[in-house]
């Protein structure tokens, strides 16, 4: 199977399986159990009907905004779900807090989190999976004692394939700005340790200034602009998020930069700039799948199937000539590739 069917292969499997009701759809089989992983140990509640609760940190850029709609969606999908409960902590994690055990008190059956931080929901999060609730931690990570299942990516492998690609189009020697996420997330942390890894290997290297751009198209630029203007002749950026890359592209056009190597990702707006401005670049790819099989994780638990405790995705990044199997160009920028949406859906979200 390609890299692209797998993308999209949790679409057909969720939707094959929820006219019938017939079973719970598996995870999407991009997602591979970590070596030496359990499987949940867990027995098939006996409730015929489920109130999911969702404790997210933020829909700070666009890539939340779509996680988040292709959770609800999924959801949607399933009858046993009577309810589907959404918190939004609004970027600040003591509030994430305080919503995951709003969540608990209204007694949900099953706990699903996007969180903010490795360690500050961990406490809450331990009084979930005590309180017998499931805890499935997804698209980034926190590090509670015990939770039922995790669904992540390999984010340092996502730092290393772009540090990779530049340390290459450098010819292993230049200085590199660094746009980074959101700062003290998981993910973050985990991209950018990837890079100082390639990195460590190529000491001329250097990483001469960074700044956090939120994984957002207008922080993102704002960062670009002040690193770029400050740093006219740096060789290179490094970017943990797409529309951050676009930014930049953007940026050294208006300024009459150079357009040099920067690292992107899988987003419409950066796949549409790749192509337009011939960048060099790659681009990795985080799916913002991780929300629909948030919610089938839940369900597998909850219903007894089996699933492992610990799950991985680590798809190859694009590269230049795979663009145009990629690029949507009749939806516009805010678009992040691979999505389980339907069709019908996507274009009502994106339509230019």
């Amino acid at each position: 199977m390609s890299l692209k069917m797998l993308f999209l292969a949790g679409t057909i499997l969720a939707g094959a399986a929820a006219p019938a009701l017939a079973e719970v759809p598996q995870l999407n089989p991009a997602l591979s159990p970590v070596a030496g992983s359990p499987m949940v140990d867990r027995p098939k509640s006996d409730k015929e009907s489920f109130v999911l609760g969702f404790s997210n940190i933020s829909v700070v850029n666009t890539w939340r905004v779509q996680m988040v709609e292709e959770l609800k969606h999924e959801a949607s999908l399933h009858p046993e779900i009577s309810e589907m409960i959404v918190s939004d902590a609004g970027g600040d994690v003591n509030r994430q807090v305080a919503d995951i055990e709003s969540l608990i008190a209204r007694g949900v059956d099953a706990l699903l989190v996007a969180p903010g931080s490795e360690v500050a929901l961990n406490t809450a999060l331990d009084k979930a999976y005590d309180a017998g609730i499931p805890v499935i931690i997804f698209s980034s990570n926190a590090t509670p004692k015990n939770y039922t299942v995790k669904l992540l990516a390999d984010d340092a492998q996502f730092g290393r394939d772009g540090a990779k690609y530049l340390a290459e189009a450098l010819g292993g020697k230049g200085n590199v700005l660094a746009i980074r996420g959101i700062s003290g997330n998981s993910i973050d942390n985990d991209r950018f340790r990837g890079v100082e890894e390639v990195f460590a290997d190529h000491p001329d290297i250097k990483i001469i200034d960074q700044g956090f751009g939120d994984w957002a198209y207008d922080k993102g630029k704002q960062v670009c602009e002040s690193l770029l203007i400050a740093h006219p002749d740096v060789q290179g950026v490094w970017s943990s998020g797409g529309a951050m890359t676009q930014a930049c592209a953007e940026v050294a056009e208006e300024n009459g930069l150079p357009m040099i190597p920067m690292t992107g990702e899988a987003n419409n707006g950066f796949l549409r700039i790749w192509k337009e401005k011939d960048l060099q670049s790659v681009a990795p790819i985080s799916p913002t799948w991780f929300g629909q099989q948030g919610v089938i994780a839940a369900l597998r638990v909850l219903e007894g199937e089996p699933i492992a405790k610990d799950n991985l995705v680590n798809p190859a990044p694009i590269t230049k000539e795979q663009i145009d199997e990629y690029y949507r160009p009749d939806l516009n920028d805010s678009y992040w590739v691979g999505s389980t949406l339907p069709d019908e859906t996507l274009v009502e979200m994106y339509k230019k």
